[in-house]
């Protein structure tokens, strides 16, 4: 019962923090300079028009009052009503999240399969020609800013080879058909994954590399080796078990930020999804939608959080027994 007790506090702690975001989103947007009023009615609006904008969302309440309104509608689903796009906040936010979950999930698993594999390949050997080239190529897409990987690989594959289209989720007209629908989106897809991946696939690498070699010298290693286990089942079935626990707790923090995560990405590819949709509804002061896309990455951020105590219960035995 451990694993379960410990779950299901883990629960109700997430469920706290997404509480206290969207109590600090409203303080935030209730000291946001502007008149909410005036963002709906327009510049020229009348002031008894204004006054019957106050009346019908509530702005004429108190402040506790407003709140007390904004959890009741939170907690059935409502996150408010979007002036930019004239719908409901939910739909807007629904409409973009599929494709953020496209662009930074491909970006995502791409980066921890390839950035596990390179980091057992650079462990197996460590400070062998090998292991430095692979480190150093880690730390050269640690330390680049992904915009600066972006436009360089535009420049490289769209400028100078015109290999792949310089933005955009797929080709004009390609929807009509799903055979030429998925090839034009996976075709569009390549250069900003390949872009948003590059930081996640360093930080995997070295944080697998870093964790092999310091499980290879411990104490119950040494023990597998004097039993006769071979060096690639002592790597494998005993020294990356205990090395991929830094890498879900990091994994699980990247994978929260699967809302937000890909804002400088989205805009370099115009790609359609919520990091763009987020400086778009600042730059229009759309403040309701900004509370809801706070609102879902906090959410995300917590159910990614839940998962990952799921995994480590998983792989850790000593969660199960409260250890």
């Amino acid at each position: 019962m451990g694993l379960y007790n410990y779950l299901a506090k883990r629960v109700a702690f997430s469920f706290a923090i997404v509480m206290l975001v969207a109590f600090i989103s409203f303080l935030l947007i209730k000291e946001a300079p502007g008149d909410p009023a005036v963002l709906l009615g327009g510049e020229g609006a009348t002031p008894q028009y204004l006054q019957t904008i106050r009346q019908e969302y509530g702005l004429n309440l108190p402040v506790e009052q407003q709140l007390v309104i904004y959890f009741e509608h939170l907690l059935t689903g409502n996150l408010g009503f979007s002036v930019t796009y004239n719908q409901p906040v939910a739909s807007v936010i629904m409409e973009r999240l599929l494709n953020t979950i496209l662009l930074v999930g491909s970006a995502f698993l791409f980066s921890l399969v390839l950035g596990i594999a390179l980091g057992v390949l650079s462990a197996s050997k460590p400070y062998s020609i090998r292991d430095r080239v692979i480190t150093a190529i880690s730390l050269l897409f640690y330390s680049t800013p992904v915009f600066v990987t972006g436009l360089v690989l535009i420049y490289l594959f769209v400028i100078k080879v015109r290999l792949f289209p310089a933005g955009g989720m797929f080709t004009i007209g390609s929807q009509n058909s799903l055979f030429t629908f998925i090839p034009s989106l996976l075709y569009h897809l390549i250069l900003p994954m390949l872009t948003l991946s590059t930081f996640f696939l360093a930080t995997y690498i070295l944080l697998t590399r870093s964790g092999l070699i310091e499980s290879m010298n411990s104490n119950y290693v040494m023990m597998a080796r004097a039993k006769g286990a071979g060096e690639r089942r002592v790597l494998i079935n005993h020294a990356l078990r205990n090395a991929l626990l830094p890498v879900v707790t990091v994994a699980s923090i990247q994978l929260g930020l699967i809302v937000t995560g890909a804002i400088l990405t989205e805009n370099i590819f115009s790609w359609p999804g919520i990091g763009s949709l987020l400086i778009q509804a600042v730059n229009y002061r759309d403040y309701a939608l900004v509370t809801g896309i706070f609102v879902i990455t906090a959410i995300s951020v917590a159910a990614a959080n839940l998962l990952a105590d799921i995994i480590y219960g998983v792989i850790d035995p000593r969660i199960k027994t409260g250890g």
